[in-house]
C-alpha cells in the first residue's frame, strides 16, 4: 500500500513539472539546443522522455554557463520523499556528510535505470563503493527507517542504552542492524531466525565472505545455530574496538571469549569436539601465561584465524598438518627454517601421517616453554612424550620397516638410565640428534653422521675420540661388534642360570635337611596339640587356595611382567587363569562357610572362637609387649591360646576372605549384578577386589610369614601348620598363660573340685594327645612345677591350699 502511494505521488509531480514545462513563457526557456554541444546524455535513461535538460540544469539560461559551470543538480526538487529519508542513513550517522554517498553516486548522473529494472540493487547501487559486497540488501533503500523509540516500547532502555552508548556502532538505530526484525515487525520476536537477528554483514562484507567459508559459517548455514555468529565474540550492543582492552576480543581476553563455547561440556559433547577445555589449557601455557602478563604472544586467532577460521581438513586451514609450520612461523621463523629441513618435515610433505610437525611433540593449547631455568626437565617431558612414544611404537616399526629396539637401547644405556634417575646432565635424545633439524643418520648433515658424530659428543666430552664417539650408539657399529655383543650375552646368560640355579639348589638341599632335623628333633620333646587334624586340614586348604587366588588374580592385572610370561609359557593361558582362579575361590568360600559352621557346633569351634574375640588386654599386651623389645621393660607379657598378633591375623583374614568373596561374585557374575546394584558398583568392586588382593598378601608375606618362618626361633619354618602340635617350651614361651590356665583345671580335676565335663576342650585335647604317646598329663604338669618356682607360687595362690599331698598327688 505504501508504494502505490508513493509511485502515485511521483507520477503527481512529474504531472506537474510538465505542466510547467508546457506553460512556460519562450522568454524564459533556453535559447538553445544543449543537443548542438551535448550528446543525449539521457537517451534510454528514465528520464529521456520526461523531462528535459532545462528541468534538472534551471540554472543554466545560455552559453555563459561554458565558462562558469553549471552548479549541482538538487534532485529533491522532484523526489522529495526520497531525499527526506537520506538525511539520516546510515551513511551520514556514521561518516560526515562530506564523505556520505549522494543520488548520483547511487544512481549515476544522466543514465538513470529504473530501479524497479534492476535485479541485484545491491551489486548495482552498493557495489560502486563496496566491492567486496558479499549479501544483499534487506530492505528498500529509501524506506523509512523504524525508529528505536519502536524498539524500546518492549527492550528496556537501560538494558541496552548503556551498552551503546559505549559501542563503536552508538550512531545506528536499531534497525540499522536489525534490518530484517525491523521490516517484519508483524513477526517479531517469533519466526526470526539466529541468522535474521542482526545483519553485520551489511557493512563487513569482506569479512562476512570470510566468516561464511568458515567452520562457523558452514555450521550456521546447516542450521547449527549454537556455532559462532559475530555477536558471540565481539558482543552484541557492547561491541568494542578490537584494541580497546575491555574488547572481548583483545587479545588477552580472546582466551576466555572462545572458550565460552569450546570449554563449554555440554557443546563439546553435543557436537563431538575433539580438545576438551582448550581455553583452559591455553591460559596454563607459555603462551597464555606470556599474553596474561601484556606481552605480545600467540592467541587462538594467531593460530586459527580471525574471521577465516577452519578445521584440520578443510582447505585453507591454517592449522593442518601441512599449515601448522607456516603458522608457527610467524612467531618463530628460524626454528620453522630448522625444522622445514628435518626429516620429519620431507616425510609429512610426503603424506605420511605418523610425521611429527610442531603441535605433535608440542602440543597446542597446553604448550610449555623450553628455554627455562629448568630446560632439562622441559626436554626429559618432552622425549618422554614424544620421541620415546612414537619411536618405541612396534606398529610403526614394521609399517615403515625401519629398526626396532632404538628406544629400548637407548634406556638401557648408562644416558638413558642416568635421565630416568633425574641426572640433568645425561644426554637426552635432543642432545644427539638436535631439535628441530633432525636428520637420519645418512644425511651428511645429521649430527649423528660418522663425519659428524665425534663433534656432537664433544659437546658433553670434550675430549671424546673418534672411536669413543662411534662405540656409543643404538646398535653395534658393525656386523663384527654385533656377533661379539650377542655372544657374551648369551655366555652370561647360561652362566647366570647355572650359578644361580646351582645356588638355589644347594641352599635348598640344606633347608630340606634342617627341616628334616627339626622335625625329628620333636620326636623325642614333649609336645602338645596347636591344631586339631581337622584345623590342620583347613589351614592346609586356605593356604593353597590363596596362593592360587594369588598367582592366578596377578597374573591378570601384571600379564607383562617375567613371572607371568613364564606362566604363560607353561600352559596357563586366560582361559585356564580363569578357571583357576574361579576353582580356588570357590573352594575359598566353601571353607570359610565350613568354618563358620565349625566355629558353632563344635564345642572346639566355639572354645576357639572365645579366645580370639579382643579384648583391651590385648591392647595392654601389645604396648608391654614393644616396650619389652625396645629394652624399656625386662619382662614380656604372657600370652593366652591367641596374641594380639594371632588375633588381628584372624580377624583380617575374615574381614579378607568375606570382601573377597563378595567383590570377587560381583565381578564373576556382571549381569546379575547389574540388574540391581548401582551403576558404580561394579566398577568399584573392581578397585576394592584389586586394593584388597595387595594388601592381604603383603600381610601374609609382612606379617604372617615372619612369624612362622623368619623369626629366628622359628627357623627353618614352624612345623605346627604340618602336625599341629608345639614343643612344650616353646608354647610356654608364647602362651603361657593359656597354658597356666590348664594346668589350674587340671590339678582341680585331680582335685576333685572340677569334674570331667567341666573341663575346657583344650584341656582334653592336651591329656588325651599325652596320653596319645605314653605320657601321663599330670607327671609332665609336676616336672614344669618342679622347675618353675614362679609357676607353682601362682597355682598355689589360685587353689588357695598350701596341701603339698594334693599339689603332688
Amino acid at each position: 500500500m505504501k508504494n502505490t502511494i508513493v509511485k502515485f505521488l511521483f507520477i503527481a509531480k512529474l504531472i506537474f513539472v510538465l505542466f510547467l514545462f508546457l506553460s512556460t513563457s519562450p522568454l524564459t526557456a533556453q535559447n538553445f539546443n544543449c543537443l548542438d554541444c551535448h550528446e543525449n546524455v539521457i537517451a534510454n535513461s528514465v528520464h529521456e522522455k520526461i523531462i528535459g535538460c532545462e528541468d534538472c540544469h534551471t540554472d543554466v539560461k545560455n552559453e555563459e554557463h561554458i565558462d562558469k559551470g553549471a552548479k549541482k543538480v538538487n534532485c529533491s526538487v522532484c523526489h522529495e520523499e526520497y531525499a527526506e529519508s537520506m538525511k539520516n542513513d546510515i551513511h551520514r550517522r556514521l561518516k560526515t556528510v562530506k564523505n556520505a554517498p549522494t543520488c548520483t553516486t547511487c544512481h549515476d548522473t544522466h543514465k538513470i535505470i529504473s530501479a524497479e529494472k534492476v535485479s541485484d540493487k545491491s551489486k548495482q547501487y552498493c557495489g560502486k563503493c563496496h566491492a567486496d559486497m558479499s549479501t544483499t540488501l534487506a530492505s528498500t533503500y529509501h524506506v523509512k527507517r523504524t525508529s528505536s523509540n519502536v524498539c524500546f516500547e518492549c527492550h528496556e532502555q537501560k538494558d541496552i542504552k548503556p551498552h551503546l552508548s559505549q559501542s563503536v556502532h552508538k550512531n545506528l538505530e536499531c534497525a540499522d542492524c536489525h534490518n530484517y526484525i525491523a521490516k517484519n515487525l508483524n513477526e517479531h520476536p517469533q519466526n526470526v531466525k539466529v541468522t535474521q537477528k542482526a545483519d553485520c554483514y551489511l557493512c563487513h562484507g569482506q569479512i562476512a565472505k570470510e566468516h561464511k567459508e568458515s567452520i562457523h559459517g558452514i555450521a550456521l548455514s546447516e542450521g547449527i545455530d549454537e556455532a559462532a555468529k559475530c555477536w558471540d565474540c565481539h558482543g552484541s550492543h557492547e561491541i568494542l574496538p578490537v584494541n580497546n582492552p575491555k574488547s572481548s576480543v583483545y587479545p588477552v581476553n580472546i582466551a576466555s571469549t572462545c572458550a565460552k563455547c569450546h570449554d563449554n561440556p555440554k557443546l563439546v559433547r553435543k557436537y563431538n569436539l575433539p580438545i576438551k577445555n582448550p581455553g583452559i589449557q591455553y591460559e596454563n601455557s607459555v603462551h597464555g601465561k606470556l599474553v596474561a602478563e601484556g606481552k605480545i604472544a600467540a592467541t587462538c586467532t594467531t593460530c586459527h584465524g580471525v574471521h577465516d577460521i577452519k578445521n584440520r581438513i578443510q582447505p585453507g586451514s591454517k592449522i593442518s598438518s601441512f599449515n601448522i609450520p607456516a603458522t608457527c612461523s610467524q612467531c618463530h621463523q628460524n626454528i620453522v627454517n630448522d625444522y622445514e629441513q628435518s626429516i620429519h618435515w620431507i616425510r609429512a610433505k610426503q603424506g605420511i601421517r605418523e610425521a611429527p610437525v610442531c603441535n605433535d611433540c608440542h602440543t597446542e593449547h597446553s604448550i610449555q616453554a623450553v628455554n627455562i631455568v629448568n630446560k632439562k626437565i622441559e626436554e626429559k617431558k618432552l622425549q618422554e612424550k614424544t620421541c620415546v612414544i612414537c619411536h618405541e611404537d612396534p606398529r610403526m616399526t614394521v609399517r615403515f620397516g625401519t629398526e626396532g629396539g632404538v628406544v629400548k637401547s637407548y634406556q638401557d644405556s648408562y644416558h638413558g638410565l642416568a635421565v630416568m634417575r633425574g641426572d640433568k646432565d645425561a644426554a637426552m635424545c635432543v642432545d644427539c640428534h638436535s631439535v628441530h633439524k633432525i636428520l637420519p643418520k645418512w644425511n651428511p648433515e645429521s649430527t649423528v653422521n660418522e663425519r659428524n658424530v665425534t663433534k656432537t659428543c664433544q659437546k658433553c666430552h670434550p675430549k671424546a675420540t673418534e672411536t669413543f664417539a662411534k662405540s656409543y650408539s643404538h646398535k653395534a657399529i658393525t656386523q663384527k661388534a654385533q656377533k661379539i655383543e650377542d655372544i657374551v650375552s648369551t655366555i652370561y646368560f647360561w652362566l647366570i642360570i647355572s650359578v644361580i640355579g646351582a645356588m638355589f639348589l644347594h641352599n635348598i638341599l640344606i633347608y630340606i635337611h634342617e627341616v628334616r632335623r627339626k622335625k625329628k628333633r620333636l620326636e623325642g620333646e614333649i609336645v602338645i596339640p596347636r591344631f586339631t587334624k581337622n584345623e590342620v586340614i583347613q589351614h592346609f586348604i586356605l593356604l593353597t587356595s590363596f596362593i592360587l587366588l594369588a598367582i592366578t588374580g596377578f597374573a591378570l592385572k601384571f600379564q607383562n611382567s617375567w613371572w607371568a610370561e613364564l606362566l604363560k609359557s607353561l600352559g596357563l593361558t586366560e582361559t585356564i587363569r580363569q578357571n583357576v582362579h574361579r576353582t580356588a575361590a570357590v573352594i575359598l568360600i566353601s571353607l570359610g562357610l565350613y568354618h563358620i559352621l565349625y566355629l558353632i557346633f563344635t564345642p572346639r569351634g566355639r572354645e576357639i572362637l572365645k579366645s580370639l574375640i579382643p579384648k583391651f588386654s590385648d591392647v595392654i599386651d601389645a604396648r608391654d609387649n614393644l616396650l619389652y623389645y625396645l629394652h624399656l621393660k625386662k619382662e614380656r607379657p604372657n600370652f593366652d591360646n591367641y596374641d594380639y598378633t594371632e588375633k588381628a591375623e584372624y580377624w583380617a583374614l575374615i574381614w579378607g576372605t568375606v570382601v573377597m568373596g563378595t567383590t570377587g561374585l560381583f565381578l564373576w557374575f556382571p549381569t546379575l549384578v547389574g540388574s540391581w546394584a548401582p551403576t558404580w558398583l561394579i566398577r568399584v568392586s573392581e578397585i576394592i577386589h584389586f586394593y584388597e588382593a595387595i594388601l592381604a598378601t603383603l600381610a601374609i608375606v609382612v606379617w604372617h610369614w615372619f612369624f612362622v618362618i623368619f623369626q629366628p626361633s622359628e627357623y627353618p619354618m614352624s612345623l605346627v601348620w604340618i602336625n599341629g602340635k608345639m614343643e612344650l617350651h616353646h608354647y610356654r614361651h608364647h602362651h603361657e598363660k593359656h597354658f597356666r590356665r590348664i594346668v589350674l583345671e587340671w590339678k582341680e580335676f585331680l582335685a576333685g573340685v572340677r569334674k570331667e565335663n567341666q573341663l575346657s576342650n583344650s584341656t582334653k585335647l592336651f591329656a588325651k594327645t599325652l596320653k596319645e604317646n605314653k605320657i601321663e598329663p599330670d607327671e609332665v604338669i609336676n616336672k614344669e612345677l618342679e622347675k618353675d618356682p614362679a609357676l607353682r607360687e601362682w597355682l598355689e595362690n589360685k587353689l588357695k591350699i598350701n596341701d603339698e599331698k594334693v599339689l603332688n598327688k
